[in-house]
């Protein structure tokens, strides 16, 4: 207990004498400046308890009684002020009686606030429990004010809880910030990474924890990759890592491996608040011997398509699912990372002997392109997957590229002989003979071409092409047709334009004049957005 009085150094202006060993015994104290204060232990000398207070008796020159009361002491260290009348005091303790409050909570759902009990917020899928002197709060992702971040049909979705727990004592207010982020599925894997993905919601990523290492995203790593693409928060981690661990897969999975990074810890600033969302990163197991490019888990199949898949290099923004409405997870210059439902997006489902198939196909094919003329040099290309369920890990990867019969040599006659040669290089040593037909060229290859004037000994004759054209039949005048050369010029309707050699840079040629050798990149003909039949 403790009193002061703000007269200074006296008392009823007497002066105050204190016996020290008189002080030490009885347990209390008396301090003088700047005010006076009567510090009394419950336990002190004379020290009696009376209906509201305690009284104490000074020394033997002074004698005064003061009225004491106990205040109530708050592990908050709140000040509080209590009429005396509430408070009782014992020699070992303190109590006051108050009628009892109740917990109240708010739950933010990102627009609004609810203010509601425990007892409700119980009924709308929340739990509070303590137990070893923790409180635990629990919601669940169908509660009430949840808020959702991600767009489906993507699984990967975000849950934010956003609750204040406030109590009101009487003596002061007690408030408790919740904050809560999930991803109830954040990890995937292909044959190189574990990628963590998490959809971008209000706060802001301020760092990852694996294990014992940090990673800011403001500071470039070695180790992994941070990015955000597509509203989307990606960190790819290789399965190399450092503190990677390669784990036996359980019975079922003798010959498989799955790799398992350490504890990781994503921390956001949510309103100003730290949060953070913690998981173990594992990769299913992965069979000995399966086709590493499809991974088939969890209900849906992950694969990825390589612009190098097909000669020349396939056209990326061309690839489309049966549903063209559902995206790659990831795309780069090279390379598209597919994460499709076995639900949806196109995927069918059947029987085979036994074994429950999911199918799905990707495709990059001319009738499903805008064309913006007569040919095309890009690849059409059809990949087909399928994942076979039978209590096993196996997933199969069948890829289908279709390409074009080479052109024919054209040959045309009129007051002059003239032949069309094609050669395999640029060196133009010696042309395709006819037993080397048919030719395979891929599209965008180049094919070098040389029209020669025949059985003529005239240096003065020189060959000019004023327009040459290619078509889909034998015939010159069949359509459709692609202009070549143009008055004598490239066309400049194509993109990857006629190249012409000039007969100087080869030597030993007489009557050079008498030939013309270009250059033209491979293309076929299309109708309708269908590759033709017999086109060149």
């Amino acid at each position: 207990m403790a009193l002061s009085n703000q007269k200074e150094g006296n008392l009823n202006n007497k002066p105050i004498q204190i016996n020290p060993a008189y002080e030490l015994k009885c347990q209390y104290t008396v301090e003088m400046v700047p005010v006076f204060q009567l510090r009394v232990w419950y336990r002190a000398c004379e020290v009696r308890e009376q209906i509201n207070y305690f009284s104490k008796s000074l020394g033997q020159t002074v004698t005064k009684k003061y009225q004491m009361v106990c205040l109530p002491t708050q592990s908050d260290n709140l000040q509080i002020s209590r009429e005396v009348g509430k408070t009782r005091c014992t020699p070992s303790f303190m109590e006051i009686s108050e009628t009892p409050r109740e917990w109240l909570v708010d739950i933010n759902n990102g627009q609004t606030i609810t203010t509601m009990t425990l007892l409700q917020a119980r009924s709308k899928g929340y739990e509070f429990t303590v137990a070893n002197n923790l409180m635990t709060v629990r919601a669940y992702f169908t509660a009430t004010g949840i808020q959702e971040f991600g767009q489906l049909p993507s699984d990967k979705v975000l849950y934010l809880a956003d609750l204040t727990l406030k109590y009101d004592s009487g003596f002061g207010k007690i408030t408790i910030l919740v904050l809560m982020i999930c991803v109830p599925a954040p990890v995937r894997c292909n044959r190189m990474n574990v990628i963590i993905e998490v959809p971008s919601f209000v706060g802001t990523f301020t760092n990852l924890a694996i294990g014992t290492r940090l990673y800011l995203p403001s500071l470039p790593s070695s180790d992994l990759s941070i990015s955000s693409q597509q509203n989307m928060l990606r960190i790819t981690v290789p399965k190399r890592y450092p503190l990677a661990q390669t784990m036996a897969c359980p019975l079922g999975f003798l010959t498989g491996v799955k790799t398992v990074l350490p504890d990781t810890k994503l921390t956001f600033n949510v309103r100003g608040t730290q949060t953070s969302m913690t998981f173990t990163p594992v990769c299913p197991c992965e069979m000995k011997g399966a086709d590493p490019e499809v991974l088939c888990q969890d209900g849906f199949m992950d694969f990825e398509v390589r612009s190098n898949d097909t000669l020349p290099p396939l056209d990326l923004s061309t690839v489309r699912l049966r549903d063209p409405t559902c995206s790659p997870s990831v795309a780069s210059k090279d390379s598209l990372l597919f994460h499709v439902p076995l639900a949806s997006c196109g995927t069918t489902s059947k029987v085979v002997n036994g074994k429950l198939v999911y199918e799905n196909e990707i495709r990059a094919l001319l009738k499903d392109q805008p064309l913006l003329g007569v040919i095309t040099r890009d690849s059409e290309y059809v990949l087909t997957v399928q994942c076979y369920y039978d209590h096993t890990a196996d997933a199969n990867l069948i890829v289908d590229v279709k390409t074009n019969a080479p052109p024919p040599p054209a040959v045309e006659q009129g007051d002059l002989i003239v032949v069309l040669r094609a050669y395999p290089d640029v060196l133009y040593r010696t042309p395709y003979r006819d037993q080397a037909y048919p030719v395979v060229k891929y599209l965008r290859d180049p094919l070098y071409l040389e029209v020669q004037v025949l059985n003529r000994l005239d240096p003065n004759i020189k060959l000019v092409l004023d327009d040459c054209w290619a078509t889909g039949f034998p015939s010159p005048s069949s359509l459709p047709r692609w202009n070549i050369i143009v008055d004598g010029c490239p066309y400049d309707g194509d993109n990857y334009m006629t190249v012409f050699h000039p007969m100087s840079e080869f030597l030993g040629i007489p009557f050079p004049s008498h030939y013309r050798r270009f250059e033209v990149k491979m293309f076929t003909f299309v109708s309708g957005g269908v590759l033709q039949a017999n086109s060149v």
